[in-house]
């Protein structure tokens, strides 16, 4: 299964959510007015002149119609209230846990561990640093990935997870995570967070009013008492349905939750080429269970995103996560339990010291297939390449990523021509644009990246977005318009150069506004063929100055998606605004839809059969502002650096 096949899964999981959601609701309703509507019949003057129940509640339905529409206006306000307050992305739900973020200049050498494996993976997977997170209260071992996008993605560990895993381990851990980003389940799973909080919200209001109640001394007034009972027994009433929609919301998360685990293991060691990794937390874990009990109140609500169920209660059928030795089993089929019985848990006390030796690169040729099987994959080769891109990004670029106040100057540096007439003229407008704080640093940044490797601009981008996200929603916006600007200033302006440009303004945008980012569904395929050739006219010509050549180049691409209706080559002058309509619609596609448009780019790069540095990162920025990370990969023999 590929990534638009996991792509198209998540979508289909969300209409599951949705249905599920809805059945909830609805049994719910009955449930609510069942107790709520016996309550108040049973206080009522005139219920004793009605036969039965249902006669008095046909003399009365307003009751019926505002119990139920009150029920419905308490899950749906408490959904958005919640979903409201995830809207600054996945970082919102480890700060709701205690999560302490992780500074870029960490002192603890198990942070500086953490960020080191978590870099190295969002770089070979091709996607943004996630912001990282510790629960410092935790002791136990468990983690996980909240958030909307790749662009404002959250991981967070406990600080047994820390001390009590080696790197190894660690980085099974991280792979789990990744696997769950990747493959659209952090999205799900940060949604499923509004909607279940509706359905225990009704408890919640129940326990209120019971421990508003206990501190009712009394009253004088005649009919106290009686409105004192009615709100005692409609507060016992809420609680006896919040406990039912405690279980209703276990279900649903159980039901979309519990199978993920499996492909996630999975996932680990196909990305880590270690199964030891993964297997060796698992088993840490079945050692004593509740070493995955989270202490913090929000356990419950965020059980399903964990990587083992951190819940006191709720087993069986109930549970969000397989039994763990039925995971180990399937990662490591000669597992014995008894095993568990030699395994000690140690804090790891000292640092595990740098990763092992890469490998030796794996040269492949660059194909469709290819590329198709590589995206939102992460593999061993492509660990290997991340480490060596970060061993040779300068340290001075390195820390500028990593600083909250350099961050800013170092991405609108990376989206600036390189011409230096053209980008003096793009300074001077950003300098109207944004504070003169967030641009101190840019001429010191433009000396540094100067010499840059090609190869590292993208790394770089995605390495700065840990320290991008601490700046305030405010001057994401400021810097998401410089961006903006300088991208569509006419000018000679290399088309690698506008999709890196496009790529951050997008990121910058996901993560000043997770809930509203994301492409806007358009139409089929077939009813973008003008969107796809101005892709396919731009790409053609970048990879072929020839204009017989670059036709080809076209033609050959082209003609996998619609056949011999192919329409006619023709890049538009200017190019950048009508490319920027083209990949935004684009993205709207379905996710089959995306798989054969990325093919069909690559057949139109390579139809030379000569792919050089340039063509792969232009490939790699394109697809990922397609939301289709490609991982860097190797070139073939005699391919053109």
């Amino acid at each position: 299964m590929n990534f638009f096949e996991h792509q198209r899964r998540a979508r289909q999981r969300t209409w599951f959510l949705a249905l599920l959601f809805t059945l909830a609701t609805v049994a719910t309703l009955v449930l609510t007015n069942t107790v709520a509507l016996a309550v108040v019949a049973a206080l009522s003057e005139d219920f004793s002149k009605a036969p039965t129940l249902s006669a008095w509640i046909g003399a009365n339905p307003n009751a019926l119609i505002w119990t139920s529409l009150g029920t419905l206006a308490v899950i749906g306000a408490a959904s958005m209230y919640r979903m409201a307050s995830l809207r600054t992305g996945g970082g919102a739900v480890a700060r709701s846990l205690g999560g302490v973020l992780v500074e870029s200049d960490a002192a603890d050498p198990q942070k500086r561990r953490l960020q080191n494996v978590v870099e190295e993976m969002a770089i070979a997977a091709g996607i943004p640093v996630p912001q990282l997170y510790v629960l410092e209260q935790e002791p136990g071992i468990n983690a996980f990935a909240a958030g909307f996008t790749t662009g404002d993605a959250a991981i967070a560990v406990t600080r047994g997870t820390l001390e009590l895993l080696t790197r190894d381990e660690l980085q099974g851990v991280i792979a789990h995570e990744f696997s769950h980003i990747l493959n659209g389940d952090m999205r799900l799973n940060t949604h499923l967070l509004g909607v279940v909080f509706g359905l225990l919200f009704i408890g919640l209001t129940g326990r209120i009013i019971l421990r508003g109640l206990a501190h009712v001394r009394g009253t004088s007034r005649r009919g106290g008492g009686q409105a004192i009972a009615a709100a005692f027994f409609a507060g016992l009433a809420l609680v006896v349905v919040g406990y039912l929609g405690t279980l209703f919301g276990a279900m649903i998360r159980a039901a979309v939750s519990r199978q993920r685990e499996y492909l996630a293991d999975a996932s680990a060691v196909q990305f880590t080429r270690n199964p030891n990794g993964i297997a060796g937390a698992l088993k840490k874990i079945a050692v004593s269970p509740l070493r995955t009990v989270l202490q913090a109140a929000e356990a419950e609500e965020i059980s399903h995103m964990l990587i083992a169920d951190g819940r006191k209660m709720f087993a069986g059928f109930f549970a969000t996560h397989p039994p763990i030795l039925e995971r180990i089993k399937a990662i490591d089929r000669r597992f014995d339990p008894a095993e568990l019985e030699r395994i000690r848990l140690q804090a790891v006390t000292a640092e595990r010291g740098a990763p092992p030796p890469p490998r030796p690169a794996t040269i492949a040729a660059v194909s469709p297939a290819l590329v198709i099987a590589s995206i939102g994959v992460l593999s061993a080769a492509a660990l290997d390449a991340a480490a060596r891109t970060q061993a040779n990004i300068p340290d001075a670029l390195l820390r500028a990523a990593h600083a909250r106040s350099l961050a800013p100057a170092l991405v609108l540096a990376l989206a600036l021509n390189p011409d230096p007439a053209e980008r003096s003229r793009q300074i001077a407008r950003s300098r109207e644009r944004l504070p003169e704080a967030l641009l101190e640093h840019l001429d010191a940044i433009l000396t540094m990246i100067a010499p840059l490797n090609p190869a590292h601009r993208l790394p770089l981008i995605e390495l700065a977005f840990p320290a991008l996200r601490q700046r305030s929603p405010q001057e994401l916006r400021q810097i998401v318009t410089a961006v903006e600007d300088v991208t569509r200033m006419d000018g000679r302006f290399d088309v690698l150069d506008y999709a890196l440009a496009r790529l951050l303004r997008e990121r910058l945008a996901e993560a000043a506004a997770p809930q509203g980012a994301g492409p806007v569904r358009s139409a089929k395929l077939f009813a973008l063929r003008d969107e796809v050739s101005i892709l396919f006219s731009v790409i053609a010509q970048t990879g072929d100055r020839d204009k017989h050549a670059a036709q080809r180049a076209y033609d050959q691409g082209v003609r996998r998606l619609f056949g011999n209706n192919v329409p006619p080559y023709a890049v538009p002058q200017p190019w950048i605004a009508p490319l920027d309509r083209a990949l935004t619609r684009l993205d709207g596609l379905a996710p089959a839809a995306k798989q054969s448009v990325i093919e069909a780019l690559v057949a139109t790069v390579t139809h030379d059969r000569q792919t050089n540095l340039g063509e792969m990162e232009l490939l790699r920025a394109i697809c990922a502002s397609l939301h289709c990370p490609v991982p860097p990969m190797e070139l073939a023999p005699g391919a053109v650096g």
